[in-house]
């Protein structure tokens, strides 16, 4: 029960996948930050180890839990048995079967009592627990969903607040005065980011009604320990790699740079679980060694760098991108900078053209067109359809391209002077306004005025207010 006092505080999670070692950490970061009960829409099970397990844990701590669309599929094998075996994928085939063969009668009877969703009212407050959309259980609701689709399913749900998941992927947008969260997966995220992912969602009085707060946390866990699991109850190394890698099966099982199961993965977690920061440290070499051979400013290439990193995390919660996404912009804020080698004019342009024809960077061809428009859009025009090496890309990479390049936009003009005058930077998010505050060292008017000038794509984005405050620092603290 959510306590009657000035402000609750409750922790959403969902899509856990029987992924015990993943739950555990989020249920005692929960419980660090005093949330007043834990609601859980869906997907308790699939692909991991311990079905039981999480089932019986969730029901030991007292989490109102909702049925996911994956739930409802393994009730439901036994009398899809031959069709699906004709019409799924084997591993998916699998991932059903073994689920439905190794979870305990009491545990099928728990997960056909749950309903499909919850209605719960908080501080005034409607708020609806489902799985996917309102409407389906299927439906992701996405960074990707039209507004106008919002609006719609606002209308059918009726509610002030509507949490979700079944996208794997966090998010909290605001529609006509309607929230819809959805949690991030605690047990299995898609998003390249392997951490496990909730949200704390805080409600309290407010000088016009109800003030909703949310909060996404990513936690690391022993992300090796549940990819053995899975390699021990003799399910696909592709299940392993799932926890691994952060991607989603199909992601997982077409992706060629990866590995498939060989002896040393199965003697192994720990190289499977590095494997991709070791490839992340080679590509960001040679992005380096590009940089040197292009004469870049150094200094001023890392503090930008470093800033934009730092606008990525504060955000995280805004725009619900991924270690993958913050690994570009890494790459792209290295680089920003490099077509200065041909002189100023067109600067940014040039370093488009560097990044896209210079043999030896090993990105594939979609990945440095990601990199050099991040690069390319840190100044200049935003970016637009009829820009070819935009064009290039599909919806969900242009979505990310235009954020990153917004981040780095605003990171660029906090150096303004190349002082390196800004230290540290905190954001504080409201519905109408992302407030930057600076901690720097020394006279820092130039770069405030230049970042809010640049700040205009990220206004467009988030359709909110740029503000950057600052307060000048004693000491410098790197």
């Amino acid at each position: 029960m959510v306590k009657n006092d000035s402000r609750a505080r409750l922790a959403l999670i969902g899509d856990v996948h029987a992924n015990l070692p993943a739950l555990e950490v989020v249920l005692e970061h929960a419980r660090q930050r005093n949330v007043e009960a834990i609601w859980n829409v869906g997907d308790l099970v699939g692909y991991g180890a311990f079905p039981n397990q999480v089932i019986r844990l969730l029901r030991q701590e007292r989490v109102v839990s909702i049925v996911g669309n994956y739930d409802l599929k393994v009730l439901e094998f036994e009398e899809k048995r031959q069709k699906w075996q004709k019409s799924k994928r084997a591993e998916k085939f699998l991932a059903f079967q073994w689920t439905h063969d190794h979870l305990s009668p009491e545990n099928h009877d728990y997960l056909r009592s749950l309903p499909q969703e919850i209605r719960l009212q908080v501080k005034g407050l409607h708020i609806l627990l489902t799985h996917a959309s309102p409407v389906s259980n299927e439906e992701p609701i996405t960074s990707d969903t039209p507004d106008e689709r919002l609006r719609e399913l606002a209308h059918a749900a009726s509610a002030d607040v509507i949490v979700c998941g079944h996208s794997h992927r966090p998010l909290t947008r605001q529609v006509e005065g309607v929230w819809f969260v959805n949690t991030g997966s605690v047990g299995r995220p898609d998003d390249g980011d392997p951490r496990a992912c909730y949200a704390v969602l805080e409600i309290g009085p407010g000088k016009a009604g109800p003030d909703v707060h949310v909060e996404h946390f990513r936690l690391a866990y022993d992300v090796d320990g549940a990819a053995a699991a899975i390699r021990e109850c003799g399910l696909p190394e592709a299940f392993a790699q799932m926890l691994l890698q952060g991607r989603d099966l199909d992601t997982v099982m077409v992706d060629k740079r990866h590995p498939r199961e060989t002896p040393e993965t199965r003697a192994t977690s720990a190289a499977g679980a590095s494997l991709w920061q070791e490839e992340q440290e080679r590509r960001l070499k040679a992005v380096l060694q590009l940089a040197e051979r292009c004469d870049y400013e150094v200094e001023h290439s890392y503090q930008v760098t470093r800033l934009a990193l730092q606008l990525f995390d504060e955000l995280q919660s805004l725009h619900g991108l991924g270690a993958e996404e913050r690994f570009w912009l890494r790459c792209g804020a290295l680089l920003h900078d490099i077509g200065w080698i041909e002189g100023q004019q067109r600067h940014h342009k040039t370093s488009l053209r560097i990044i896209l024809e210079t043999p030896h960077l090993p990105f594939d061809r979609q990945e440095r067109h990601i990199i050099g428009s991040i690069a390319r859009y840190h100044r200049g025009a935003l970016p637009k359809d009829k820009h070819e090496h935009f064009a290039a890309l599909d919806a969900e990479e242009r979505r990310s391209v235009t954020i990153l390049a917004a981040l780095l936009r605003v990171a660029d003009g906090l150096d303004r002077t190349h002082r390196n005058v800004v230290e540290e930077l905190t954001c504080e998010l409201s519905p109408q306004q992302i407030t930057v505050r600076c901690a720097t060292r020394g006279y820092a008017e130039a770069e405030r005025e230049q970042a809010l000038a640049k700040g205009s794509l990220l206004e467009q984005i988030f359709d909110r207010e740029l503000v950057i405050e600052q307060k000048q620092c004693t000491s410098r603290a790197r």
